[in-house]
């Protein structure tokens, strides 16, 4: 008996010991970063991400080592996948730009309707949960004022109660859709970014195709075709060629 309890205190204590010399590997990543062992901590942030744990926080840091150690495209790629996530990040969108200040390739963006411009500003503002949270409230708001339409007595609160109960069921769906189309981008990923240095894009998906123009590392480009090995990719001003899935890397 008493060598039963002696080995119990030995299990004890050694897992005890155990749980004291594991480090979180977040914060082990962020410590490394911190000492300036930039590669180091890619390497652990990496390890991170490849056990499924993902967080916008996450992809800011590894965007932030990879640019520390002059990796443009790497650290342009997973600030744009830290912007997916949380798109309102400020010090997100400004690291984002000063990254994409030294890509090779200025290219212009195509003029949108101010209407169709403004909508896609808005719900490009707020993450998927942020639009998801907002259409839940106004939905429970449409069902206390569609009470008050239902069941007060004085007309005039009952068209106040009527009024508002519309306005939030259309603003309801219309962040519900939001919601959808921001869940839509995080699982169908279009756009991706140039890693090769520099890249023919070609005219059709043949090796022997037309070429058409030159891009370099760090570009942003919209994949919207895939067949076999070659990706028909769309650039902001518009252009569209072809080029191989394995100069790109998906956001």
């Amino acid at each position: 008996m008493q060598k039963f309890i002696y080995t119990l205190i030995a299990l004890a204590l050694s897992v005890q010991v155990f749980a004291q010399i594991q480090v979180n590997p977040i914060q082990e990543a962020n410590e490394l970063y911190q000492k300036g062992e930039y590669e180091k901590a890619i390497k652990s942030y990496q390890f991170v991400l490849d056990t499924h744990l993902e967080a916008p926080e996450i992809y800011f840091n590894l965007a932030n080592a990879y640019y520390k150690t002059g990796q443009i495209a790497p650290s342009i790629l997973n600030y744009e996948r830290a912007k997916l996530l949380s798109p309102e990040d400020e010090d997100i969108q400004y690291n984002l730009e000063l990254a994409q200040k030294h890509v090779t390739d200025k290219l212009e963006v195509l003029p949108e309707f101010f209407m169709t411009s403004w909508v896609s500003g808005l719900w490009n503002s707020l993450s998927a949960n942020a639009w998801s949270y907002m259409s839940i409230g106004l939905f429970f708001f449409f069902l206390l004022l569609f009470s008050l339409y239902l069941y007060s007595k004085q007309s005039r609160l009952k068209k106040i109660g009527f009024f508002l109960a519309g306005l939030c069921l259309v603003f309801s769906i219309i962040t519900f859709n939001f919601a959808s189309k921001k869940n839509k981008q995080l699982t169908l990923r279009e756009y991706a970014i140039v890693f090769s240095p520099s890249v023919t894009v070609k005219g059709s998906p043949d090796v022997s195709g037309t070429q058409l123009f030159l891009l370099h590392e760090g570009t942003k480009v919209k994949v919207i075709e895939e067949l076999g090995d070659w990706r028909n990719i769309q650039l902001s001003d518009g252009n569209q060629g072809w080029l191989k899935h394995t100069d790109i890397e998906m956001i």
